[in-house]
């Protein structure tokens, strides 16, 4: 079973099995300090969890969470709440904290798909000067979710993400190479950045099973190269 409608839940259509819930229905935007967002996701989350209590439960949580000593904000803290819920009203939980999703190159809100379009549509953003964050494709995570829950207990609490970490500059230069056209940007002094360790995950997943490529540097520009020929094809 799936809870949700949009890109996420649909990448995990592929996984859907009755003994499964997937919870794709919460607040993406990291930015998000609207309470009645937060509150719809939590009363959508303990409903789901009250209907469902003998099958195995997927939530998705932020890789924030899992940093040492970064500042978490209204959204950070939110997704603190609902994972605690989980581990309160469920005893088959697998939460899965994931840092920045990329999908189809569309308009939407998640850093990727931000820049695409501002690059694309000659639209002027901001850049921090010393920002950084970790990726992963969507397709890859339903992979890597769905060799886990079959291979893993419950009440398991695990970050996915391609172990390298981008800097957000670079992240706009890869774009701009792969589109050949240069973003109109400013820079600004700031840093936001956390290290994740992935001793855990190493030892719970073999990507090469799981039959994913590059993952490590060039990660991200061989995916963002397939969905921008993908997006002129």
């Amino acid at each position: 079973m799936i809870v949700g409608n949009g890109q996420l839940a649909q990448t995990f259509q592929k996984i859907s099995h009755q003994d499964i819930v997937v919870f794709a229905s919460g607040v993406s935007n990291s930015s998000c300090q609207e309470e009645r967002e937060f509150q719809r996701e939590e009363t959508l989350l303990l409903s789901t969890l009250e209907k469902h209590k003998d099958k195995k439960f997927i939530y998705f949580s932020s890789c924030a969470l899992s940093a040492d000593a970064y500042e978490l904000n209204e959204y950070y803290r939110h997704k603190q709440r609902m994972e605690n819920l989980i581990k309160q009203y469920s005893n088959n939980y697998y939460i899965f904290r994931i840092p920045q999703l990329f999908g189809d190159l569309k308009k939407h809100k998640t850093i990727i798909n931000y820049f695409y379009n501002c690059i694309i549509n000659q639209v002027p953003f901001s850049v921090y000067n010393d920002a950084y964050r970790y990726v992963i494709e969507l397709n890859d995570l339903c992979k890597i979710v769905d060799y886990i829950v079959s291979t893993q207990s419950s009440k398991l609490i695990l970050d996915i993400a391609n172990p390298y970490r981008y800097k957000i500059i670079n992240i706009v230069e890869i774009l701009e190479n792969l589109l050949s056209i240069k973003a109109n940007y400013k820079t600004l002094k700031k840093t936001d950045k956390y290290i994740l360790d992935f001793d855990y995950f190493n030892q719970v997943v073999d990507i090469n099973k799981i039959g994913i490529e590059n993952f490590g540097e060039e990660y991200l520009y061989m995916k963002l190269k397939e969905k921008v020929l993908g997006s002129k094809s």
